[in-house]
C-alpha cells in the first residue's frame, strides 16, 4: 500500500501534461501525449502474494520497446499484452501545404500594371499603352498521381481580367520620323522635296478585356537540391488582350525640307504648302513651296486662287479611335520550386520560358476616309516570339486542405520582325482614280492619265500602289516589333483532396 501514494501523483500528473502541451500546439485531433514519455496505468491482477503495480513503457518513434521488472515476475525483455484501451499518441495534421497524390485547385484575385508597345520600322511609328491596370481572376488545378517510381501531375489554368480606370495611349509617327508620302519634281523632273507625314496622338483607353488560358504536364518533386524540391514540366499557353482608345486628339503635318540646325542637334522640318493657279485652259497649276532658309519667309505667289496645306491639321476623335487584339500562344519549359518551412508554411517559385506565336489585328485612324474596318494584321509564327514568365508565393495552412497564399507575378513578352499587313480601302482610291479619269483634262483617256510626261501624278501613284498591294493589302515582311511586360500582386486560396 505504500505505492498508492506515488500512483496517485502519477495520475494527477498525467491530468496537467496534455492541457499544457494543446495550448502550446496548432493542428492535432485528440489529447496531447508527450511523445518523449507516455505512460498508461496497467490494469492490476490479483496474485498469490498479493498484487503489485507494474508500468510498462509505450512505443516512440526511433526506439525499441522494453518491458520494466515489477514485482510480477515477468521477465526483463517479455512484451506484455497492450490494454486496448490505453489512449495512444495522437499525431498532428499535416498541413495543407504537403505535397500529396490527389487533386489541387488554387484561385486567386490580382492586380497587374503593364504596358504595350509596337514599332514599325519603315514608317517609324511607335504607338504604346502606358499604366495598363487590370483586375484579375485566375483558377489552377491539377492531379498528382504516380506512374511506377515516378511522381507525375497534369495542371491546367484559366484567367480573365478588365482593365482598371483610364491609361493614356500614345501614338507615335514623329520619333523615328514618319511616313513617306510622295516626291516632289520641278518641269525638268528633278526632286525638289520629299512629302513625309507627321503626326502625334493621344488618347484614353478603358473598358479593355485580356484572358488566358494554360495546360501542361510535369514532374512532381523530380528533383530536390538542399530543402528544395523541383518539378520540371512542359505544356502551352494562350493568351489575349484587347485595348481600345477614345477621346483621341492629335496632330498631322506634311513636311518637306528637313534640315539640321547649326551647332546643334535640333532637327527641323518645313509644313508642305501648296498654291494652285489658274492655268488659262480650265484647269490649275500647282506650286509647292516651304519656308525659305535665307529670309525665313515662305515665297508669295501672284495669281494664285488656292492654298492647301496639304495633310497638315489638329483633329479630335470623341469616340472609339483605335482598337486592337493582340494574342500570344506557343509551348513552353517551365520549373517550380517549393521549400517547405514547416508543416504550415512553404515558399514556393516559378519559372517559364516560351516560344509563343504573335498575332495583332489592329483598327487605327490612318485611313484617309476614318473608316474602321480591319487596318492592320501583324504576325509571327511559333517560336518567333519569346515569354518569360516568373512567380513568387508564400502560403500558410488555414486546415489541413486549405491554404492561403500571398505572391508576386511577372510577364515580359517580346517578338521582332513580325510580318505586317496593311489593310486599305480600294474604294478611296478608285473614287479618286476615276474622277481624275473623268474629268475635263483627260476626258476618259487612262493612257494620257497615266503618261509619266504629263499624266497625273496622283493617278500614276494610285496605280502604281494597286500594284504594289494585290487586293489593296500591302504586305511588309520583318516590319513590326513588340513587347508586353506586366507586373502583379496576387491573393489566393490553395486547396487538396
Amino acid at each position: 500500500m505504500k505505492k498508492l501514494p506515488q500512483f496517485l501523483f502519477r495520475c494527477s500528473l498525467l491530468a496537467v501534461v496534455p492541457c499544457a502541451a494543446n495550448a502550446a500546439g496548432t493542428y492535432y485531433t485528440g489529447a496531447y501525449q508527450s511523445p518523449q514519455t507516455r505512460y498508461t496505468q496497467r490494469t492490476y491482477n490479483p496474485q498469490q502474494t498479493g498484487y503489485a503495480t507494474q508500468t510498462r513503457g509505450a512505443y516512440t518513434s526511433g526506439s525499441s520497446y522494453s518491458s520494466i521488472r515489477s514485482n510480477s515476475g515477468m521477465r526483463t525483455g517479455q512484451q506484455p499484452q497492450m490494454n486496448a484501451n490505453a489512449p495512444q499518441a495522437a499525431q498532428p495534421k499535416k498541413a495543407a501545404t504537403s505535397s500529396k497524390n490527389g487533386f489541387f485547385i488554387d484561385g486567386g484575385l490580382s492586380h497587374e500594371f503593364a504596358q504595350w508597345q509596337f514599332e514599325m520600322k519603315e514608317s517609324g511609328s511607335i504607338l504604346h499603352y502606358d499604366n495598363v491596370g487590370w483586375n484579375v481572376l485566375d483558377i489552377n488545378g491539377g492531379y498528382m498521381f504516380n506512374a511506377g517510381n515516378t511522381r507525375m501531375q497534369v495542371n491546367a489554368g484559366f484567367k480573365y481580367g478588365m482593365q482598371s480606370g483610364e491609361t493614356t495611349m500614345v501614338d507615335d509617327d514623329i520619333t523615328n520620323g514618319g511616313y513617306f508620302i510622295t516626291q516632289w519634281v520641278d518641269q525638268n523632273k528633278n526632286v525638289i522635296g520629299e512629302q513625309l507625314g507627321h503626326a502625334l496622338s493621344i488618347g484614353k483607353s478603358s473598358g479593355g478585356n485580356m484572358y488566358g488560358f494554360n495546360i501542361g504536364f510535369g514532374l512532381t518533386d523530380f528533383f530536390k537540391v538542399g530543402n528544395v524540391k523541383f518539378t520540371p514540366s512542359v505544356g502551352y499557353r494562350y493568351f489575349k488582350y484587347k485595348l481600345e482608345t477614345e477621346k483621341n486628339y492629335g496632330l498631322s503635318v506634311d513636311t518637306a525640307a528637313c534640315f539640321k540646325v547649326e551647332g546643334s542637334d535640333e532637327i527641323q522640318c518645313d509644313p508642305i504648302i501648296i498654291f494652285y493657279t489658274p492655268d488659262g485652259k480650265g484647269g490649275y497649276t500647282q506650286a509647292v513651296v516651304w519656308r525659305d532658309k535665307i529670309t525665313d519667309r515662305l515665297p508669295i505667289h501672284q495669281g494664285a486662287t488656292e492654298i492647301d496645306t496639304a495633310g497638315t491639321y489638329y483633329y479630335q476623335q470623341p469616340g472609339t479611335s483605335h482598337s486592337y487584339e493582340v494574342e500570344w500562344s506557343g509551348p513552353y519549359v517551365a520549373l517550380d520550386m517549393l521549400y517547405e518551412i514547416n508543416q504550415n508554411n512553404q515558399v514556393n517559385g516559378h519559372v517559364e520560358l516560351g516560344l509563343p506565336a504573335y498575332t495583332a489585328e489592329g483598327d487605327q485612324p490612318y485611313r484617309f476616309d476614318w473608316q474602321h474596318p480591319k487596318s492592320v494584321l501583324d504576325e509571327a509564327g511559333i517560336g518567333s516570339a519569346f515569354h518569360l514568365g516568373m512567380g513568387a508565393n508564400w502560403t500558410t495552412a488555414i486546415n489541413n486542405r486549405v491554404s492561403l497564399s500571398l505572391g508576386v507575378t511577372y510577364d515580359y513578352y517580346t517578338v521582332s520582325d513580325a510580318d505586317a499587313k496593311t489593310y486599305l480601302n480600294g474604294d478611296y482610291y478608285m473614287g479618286i482614280y476615276n474622277a481624275l479619269l473623268n474629268s475635263d483634262a483627260y476626258k476618259g483617256d487612262e493612257a494620257a492619265m497615266l503618261n509619266p510626261e504629263t499624266g497625273s501624278a496622283t493617278a500614276i501613284n494610285i496605280k502604281q500602289l494597286q500594284n504594289d498591294c494585290p487586293g489593296w493589302v500591302c504586305s511588309v515582311s520583318g516590319e513590326v516589333e513588340s513587347f508586353y511586360k506586366s507586373l502583379g500582386v496576387r491573393v489566393g486560396l490553395q486547396a487538396k483532396f
